[in-house]
């Protein structure tokens, strides 16, 4: 079929559910969503969505053909992939995709380093800590936390690195305080049950609860209770200072992920060298040793 472009859009909306969720996951605006839906619409005389307030919700044709596509998708990327893992130039796109903190608090000098080594090797950094799609190429390299003792999907290659550890941690002069300490929780988690602090430290019976991870780390900094963080990141704060008697404990595993097809081009190799690198001489920092 010659109309590709305007499929991709399609799945990309009914995946979505929405005109803004499918440019976002295309990095396209919404007018040209719009537009190329509206081809494939004409091309095969038929409505494949209907348009209520509430988003874009798939006709019966529309729901006909929506696993062929994505059977296309898949497709398609299998052969990018397989015709990705035969460059052996040191120049063109590399995407690679880690958590938001080990980007900003941990690897960016070593992602500099690898920039002035290869500054022709277009470098996409995607800080996100959802899981991005390898095997359609959404990303090239992955950097994950396999939490526990999991392993990634089969169907990815995989090594892993270190172990990856956390604590909790407080702002220095709070650890000697006599007024009740709020909990500061991020999502999905909970007041331990098994553990409290010790040494006079009383804990508040009203926590604070966070979104995400940098803004329960900058309430730490500014004294507003405790929480658990990853240790590489407590450790280097110099106003943190961990919870006398605290555990650390291991949280999982730093996993770096290819595509068993794209890693054989060399400028994947050359990041995941880099990478593997950098991190062993990191590993004590992610374990809590200082």
């Amino acid at each position: 079929m010659d109309n590709w472009d305007e499929l991709r859009m399609f799945l990309a909306v009914a995946e979505g559910g929405t005109v803004r969720a499918g440019a976002d996951a295309l990095g396209v605006n919404h007018a040209t969503i719009i537009r190329g839906i509206g081809r494939l619409e004409e091309k095969l005389n038929t409505k494949l969505f209907e348009k209520p307030t509430t988003g874009y919700r798939l006709t019966d044709a529309g729901g006909d053909i929506v696993e062929l596509a994505a059977q296309m998708a898949t497709a398609s990327s299998q052969i990018e992939a397989r015709i990705f893992g035969r460059d052996q130039s040191v120049s063109g796109p590399l995407r690679f995709t880690l958590p938001v903190s080990l980007a900003t608090d941990l690897l960016m000098p070593t992602l500099a380093e690898f920039r002035s080594a290869y500054p022709d090797i277009a470098l996409e950094i995607i800080g996100s800590g959802s899981v991005v799609n390898l095997l359609n190429r959404e990303a090239d390299v992955a950097l994950r936390v396999v939490v526990g003792d999991g392993t990634p999907p089969d169907n990815l290659y995989g090594t892993k690195l270190c172990e990856f550890h956390m604590g909790y941690y407080v702002r220095d002069h709070l650890a000697a305080r006599s007024s009740p300490v709020a909990w500061l929780l991020g999502p999905n988690e909970f007041v331990p049950s098994g553990w409290h602090p010790k040494r006079g430290i009383t804990m508040s019976a009203t926590p604070i609860r966070f979104a995400e991870m940098r803004s329960q780390f900058e309430a730490a900094r500014v004294g507003m209770g405790i929480t658990q963080l990853p240790c590489f990141l407590g450790d280097a704060d110099p106003l943190l200072v961990r919870v006398p008697e605290a555990p650390v404990w291991r949280a999982g595993d730093i996993w770096l992920l290819t595509h068993g097809d794209t890693r054989r081009t060399k400028r994947v190799r050359l990041l995941c060298d880099h990478l593997r690198a950098a991190i062993q001489g990191l590993a004590p920092r992610m374990a809590g040793q200082i």
